[in-house]
């Protein structure tokens, strides 16, 4: 049976989809995906009317986080789960420098053009535009370098089509390099530092629009209940059957690095690691509840010289993320209980949860568990050099000794 994708609504967002001057880098293992209502680039409807931009189909979406934007009705089945297109990178709706919306009257402010300036009407909408403000480093304020777009389509040319190493991703169907006269215009608009290079989007595939706890409508940190009700999680047995698959897939985000160690070509080890991500914002869950991550520009290799410090790097990596997802099960457990009380108390629940994670290791090739009373060990066992790399991390810990 396919589950079906999850849309929570939010603003809606008018785009022009172009299919001319553009530059496409896709994915073969998703080539079925781009298809003729999606192929191309989406940028705001209100930027392909000052552009001069002619030959577009106008488009609705609905805004995801500051710069992307769900196609709703552009939906893939890959393996049994449904997944709808998100733009990243089709421009941004709050300003830069203000907890405000990017609305025609403020990107009057920034315009570098006085012709522009006066074609922009303050009709009072929220605009959303692709600005050449230059941010975070060398990215342009509402949509994407090329570097960016093109590491999360590296890294998901790496993966099994929507899986790194049993780590559920959002794959990235097509990096797209936006039209000249898209670029030139967007450079006309910034704050204080212009952006110079070009400007691409990233094409992707999401399960939902739901994430741990930020940059959703709704989160399963602060909207639990809610969360519940739209992944139609009726009953213990499908609540229980939703957390397996969000405990297996926390568990392989937790252990990337291990997952995906191997020989170096010069001699050491490599092995994926996040770069300013977390799974609280970067990731979002599927309806059967696993985590999905999504922002893949962020995974890069990480080297290690030696099994010393693969050892320290598979540690640090569980714990950066361990209390985030030890956050998402933990309101998981807290909603079961609060609806069908199936535990005497909160000691008894969270024994459940470290039922869960032993199951969980009972179906992964890179992880065992071991439990001594209410310490619950995890083993890890790394792709390459096993023995030498492996590693031992507790998952919770036993009584205080009197």
């Amino acid at each position: 049976m396919v589950r079906p994708a999850v849309v929570v609504p939010n603003d809606t967002l008018a785009l022009a989809r172009i299919t001319e001057g553009i530059e496409v880098l896709g994915n073969p293992q998703l080539e079925h995906a781009w298809s003729d209502g999606l192929a191309g680039a989406h940028v705001p409807d209100l930027m392909a009317r000052l552009a001069g931009l002619a030959h577009v189909d106008r488009v609705q979406g609905t805004r995801d986080d500051n710069r992307s934007a769900i196609l709703a009705d552009r939906r893939v089945v890959l393996r049994g789960r449904e997944y709808v297109a998100c733009v990243k990178g089709c421009g941004a709706a709050a300003d830069a420098f203000d907890h405000a919306p990017l609305t025609a009257s403020r990107l009057r402010a920034i315009c570098r053009d006085p012709l522009l300036r006066d074609a922009l009407a303050d009709d009072g909408v929220d605009a959303g535009f692709i600005t050449g403000e230059r941010w975070f480093g060398n990215s342009p304020y509402g949509a994407q370098a090329p570097d960016n777009a093109l590491l999360a389509l590296l890294t998901s040319l790496r993966a099994d089509v929507n899986g790194i190493a049993g780590l559920p991703i959002c794959p990235v169907i097509a990096a797209v390099r936006l039209p000249d006269a898209v670029g030139r215009l967007a450079s006309r608009f910034y704050w204080y530092r212009r952006y110079d290079g070009a400007y691409w989007q990233e094409v992707r595939l999401l399960p939902s629009n739901v994430r741990l706890y930020f940059h959703s409508p709704v989160t399963f940190g602060v909207d639990t209940a809610e969360a519940f009700a739209l992944f139609g999680l009726a009953s213990l047995e499908e609540s229980e059957s939703f957390l397996e698959n969000l405990v297996a897939s926390c568990l392989a985000a937790l252990t990337l690095f291990a997952r995906t160690l191997r020989a170096a070509p010069g001699g050491g080890y490599l092995g994926l690691g996040y770069h300013e991500v977390w799974l609280d914002k970067d990731a979002v869950i599927a309806p059967d509840g696993a985590l999905h991550f999504a922002d893949l520009e962020g995974l890069e290799d990480v080297p290690a010289a030696g099994p010393e410090r693969v050892r320290e790097t598979i540690r640090d990596q569980f714990h950066r993320n361990l209390y985030e997802a030890t956050f998402a099960i933990e309101r998981v457990t807290a909603e079961v209980q609060r609806r069908w009380r199936p535990f005497a108390d909160d000691g008894e629940r969270r024994s459940w949860t470290g039922e869960l994670v032993e199951r969980a290791c009972l179906r992964d090739p890179y992880l065992r568990a071991t439990r001594d009373g209410e310490r619950l060990v995890l083993h890890v066992d790394p792709a390459a050099d096993r023995d030498a790399c492996g590693v031992d991390l507790e998952w919770s810990s036993g009584r205080v000794p009197p």
